[in-house]
C-alpha cells in the first residue's frame, strides 16, 4: 500500500512553471501506482507545453496499450512513442521549435518501483536513514563527474549544471534509462526536478525525510526549504511512502 503527496511550485525567480506531474492508475484498479515528473525547456510556451505533453501522454499511451507483457517494456515503449510525437510537434510548429522535457517516472508493482529516466530530474530511495540516488543525471557536468574529469565543487560544475545531454522531444529517438528499486514498508521514494536537488544538499533532504513522518508535511517542507535555499527554478516533488498492507 502507498501513501503519497505531490507539490509543484513556481519558485522565487521564474515567471512561469515549466514543471508538470501526474499521479494515477492508467491500467485500472483502486490504487494509484504511476508517478510522473517532467521539467520542460524551450522558452515560456515550449517548456510548459513539453512537460505537460509528456506528463499527460505517457499515461494515455499506457492506458491504450493495456497491461500486457513486461512492465519495463511497456514503460519504455510509451516513453519512446511520446518522445517521437513530441519531436514531431517541435518540427511542425515554429512557435514550439526547440522544446524538450526531462522525464522521471515510477510504476509500483507491489514489491518494487520500475523507474524510467531521461534528463536530470531524479528518483531517490530513502531507506534506513540513507538516501540513495537511483537515477543518473543525463547532464554535461554529471557525466564528467562520473568519468572522473570534474569535481562537484568546481566552478565549471556550478556554471554548467543545467546543461543536459538527453531530453524528451529534442531528437526523433530517445534512449531512456531503466531501473528497478526494491522497496519495503517504511521506505520512501522521492521524485523531483532540479529545482529541488539543485537547491538542497542531500544531507538536508535526509534530515527532512528522517524528522517528518507525515507524507504531505515532508513533501511540503522539501519545497519550502528549496525556496529558502534560493528558489531559482520551478520545484516539483512527489513523495511516495510504502506502507504495510493493512495501514
Amino acid at each position: 500500500m502507498l501513501r503519497y503527496a505531490a507539490f509543484t511550485d513556481i519558485g522565487l525567480v521564474r515567471q512561469n512553471n515549466e514543471d508538470s506531474l501526474y499521479i494515477g492508475c492508467p491500467w485500472g484498479g483502486l490504487e494509484e501506482n504511476l508517478f510522473v515528473v517532467a521539467d520542460g525547456m524551450g522558452g515560456h510556451k515550449g517548456g510548459e507545453y513539453a512537460s505537460r505533453f509528456v506528463a499527460r501522454r505517457i499515461p494515455e499511451m499506457l492506458h491504450n496499450r493495456g497491461r500486457k507483457g513486461n512492465i519495463d517494456l511497456a514503460l519504455e515503449e510509451a516513453t519512446e512513442k511520446v518522445n517521437a510525437a513530441l519531436f514531431r510537434v517541435s518540427q511542425e510548429s515554429e512557435e514550439l521549435s526547440g522544446l524538450g522535457s526531462t522525464l522521471v517516472m515510477a510504476f509500483w508493482d507491489k514489491s518494487c518501483f520500475h523507474i524510467i529516466n531521461v534528463g536530470d530530474s531524479r528518483a531517490y530511495l530513502f531507506a534506513d536513514g540513507e538516501l540513495i540516488q537511483i537515477t543518473e543525471d543525463h547532464s554535461l557536468v554529471e557525466e564528467m563527474v562520473r568519468d572522473g574529469r570534474l569535481e562537484r565543487d568546481d566552478e565549471m560544475y556550478r556554471a554548467n549544471r543545467n546543461v543536459i545531454t538527453r531530453a524528451m522531444g529534442t531528437e526523433p529517438y530517445v534512449e531512456e534509462d531503466v531501473f528497478i528499486a526494491e522497496a519495503f514498508p517504511g521506505n520512501r521514494l522521492l521524485l523531483c526536478t532540479d529545482g529541488l536537488h539543485g537547491m538542497l544538499e542531500e544531507q538536508e533532504i535526509i534530515r527532512i525525510l528522517s524528522e517528518i513522518s507525515d507524507t504531505e508535511a515532508a513533501a511540503g517542507k522539501l519545497v519550502s526549504e528549496a525556496k529558502k535555499g534560493g528558489g531559482r527554478d520551478n520545484i516539483t516533488v512527489i513523495l511516495v511512502d510504502v506502507l504495510e498492507d493493512n495501514q
